[in-house]
């Protein structure tokens, strides 16, 4: 239930980046480094003090990291105010493409998708080329078992949360640049992240490209049809997930196991 907060300390780490570099190219380009390593070591943080201790226990880690989000938007209220700090982007991403009368995309957006594109090919290479990934998998299928063989099932957890976490800030840099960056910047995206994993199911990366595809493409055609009122496009939403996880209360792509309670 934190996890929205990452959002916003990668976009408030870009606003004071841009206070101290005037060049636009330049900030966006340091920010988001930094922001991945403050919000890596913040999520590493959490997961020492608080995560490691409620790993068999869903619910109290909800109430945990929902008590923990408060107090960071709070924190971030003391320290930047409740007015929005603009983050403004650079004079090339300024405009749009146009496709035609009906439909044109800013360059802005073109630019985060493909920086998704990017982070999604670094996080496969991670995945399946490296130790670390294979580690992290290991844990994930039979933690049991990954470590009967060496692998230490607590430090990856944590590394694995931090390294989320770090994707998080990144992901504020990026969203800042066409939204205003305040306190409550990450509880827009909360949901929705939810949503994504519920649909695609919990565990795989693939899952969860399809579930934000469907999520993403259902709600902006709703949208589109009663441009009028975001909210009942948010609302037919949630009534569709609703009647998803009836059907399939794993997602798209469930992990296979070979005992039910896995």
């Amino acid at each position: 239930m934190a996890h929205g907060e990452f959002i916003m300390i990668g976009a408030y780490t870009g606003y004071v980046v841009q206070q101290l570099i005037p060049d636009y190219t330049i900030s966006i380009l340091v920010a988001l480094p930094l922001a991945f390593a403050i919000t890596f070591a913040a999520g590493v943080t959490m997961e020492r003090l608080v995560i490691r201790w409620l790993y068999k226990r869903p619910l109290e880690t909800l109430l945990s990291t929902f008590g923990i989000s408060i107090a960071l938007q709070q924190l971030a209220k003391n320290i930047f105010g409740t007015q929005a700090r603009p983050l403004t982007s650079p004079d090339w991403l300024g405009g749009a493409l146009v496709i035609n009368d009906v439909v044109s995309i800013s360059y802005i957006r073109i630019a985060i998708f493909v920086l998704a594109l990017v982070f999604l090919a670094i996080f496969l290479f991670v995945m399946k080329k490296t130790r670390i990934g294979l580690e992290v998998r290991a844990v994930t299928q039979n933690p049991r078992m990954a470590s009967s063989v060496g692998i230490n099932p607590d430090r990856i957890n944590m590394l694995t949360f931090g390294f989320g976490s770090g994707i998080a800030g990144i992901a504020g840099v990026a969203i800042g640049l066409f939204a205003q960056v305040t306190s409550e910047l990450g509880q827009n995206y909360i949901v929705q992240s939810f949503m994504t994993v519920v649909v695609g199911g919990v565990g795989n990366i693939w899952g969860t490209l399809a579930g934000a595809t469907l999520i993403g493409g259902l709600q902006k055609g709703i949208e589109w049809l009663n441009p009028s009122n975001t909210l009942a496009a948010q609302t037919y939403m949630i009534l569709f997930i609703i009647l998803f996880i009836q059907f399939r209360p794993r997602g798209i792509f469930a992990l296979k196991g070979r005992a039910v309670e896995n």
